[in-house]
């Protein structure tokens, strides 16, 4: 659970470097989805979730990875508007990995008897999922985007604590 949650911290911080054309991501998507990919593995006997968001998990390592690379020659600036479909691609696919994690939290709040904040969890996660979509929504309509980019990220932290509350749950009753 240590590095599902590492890697989310890396997903949802977003530091980047803008040089022209060239972006430069500090801290990388696909090193975030290494360590979920190696969080996951951690995790499939406690639940076939974790399993079932594992090819998931890897196709965005790669997909990230590329896109690393595409902002750092500055060829995804080139892609202009498509670059938007994309990112809407790689939001919903990021949801159903953490969809999956979530129920996999449940999983084991179920199997075990232990309280792991699950329902809690799921009440954030719907709350990402919606905020996120709403984000490509109102892409073309600047002032809502702008508003809805910053919820975004006060949703992704709160998504975060609620995460980190599971992860010492977890831990705590080992």
């Amino acid at each position: 659970m240590r590095n599902i949650f590492k890697g989310m911290l890396f997903i949802f911080l977003d530091i980047n470097l803008d040089l022209g054309s060239t972006r430069i991501e500090l801290i990388p998507d696909f090193l975030g989805y290494i360590f979920i990919i190696q969080g996951l593995a951690e995790l499939i006997g406690e639940s076939e979730r974790f399993a079932k968001a594992r090819p998931y998990a890897i196709g965005m390592c790669v997909y990230t990875a590329l896109l690393f690379l595409m902002d750092l020659f500055g060829v995804s600036y080139d892609l202009g508007e498509a670059i938007l479909i994309l990112g809407l691609v790689s939001t919903i696919i990021s949801l159903v990995i953490s969809y999956h994690i979530v129920m996999g939290v449940k999983d084991i709040e179920f199997s075990s008897g232990r309280q792991l904040n699950a329902n809690e969890l799921m009440s954030k996660w719907k709350l990402l999922a919606i905020v996120s979509i709403l984000i490509y929504i109102l892409y073309f309509m600047p002032v809502f985007n702008v508003i809805a980019i910053l919820t975004g990220l006060v949703v992704g932290i709160v998504y975060l604590v609620a995460f980190n509350r599971t992860k010492k749950l977890y831990y705590d009753e080992m």
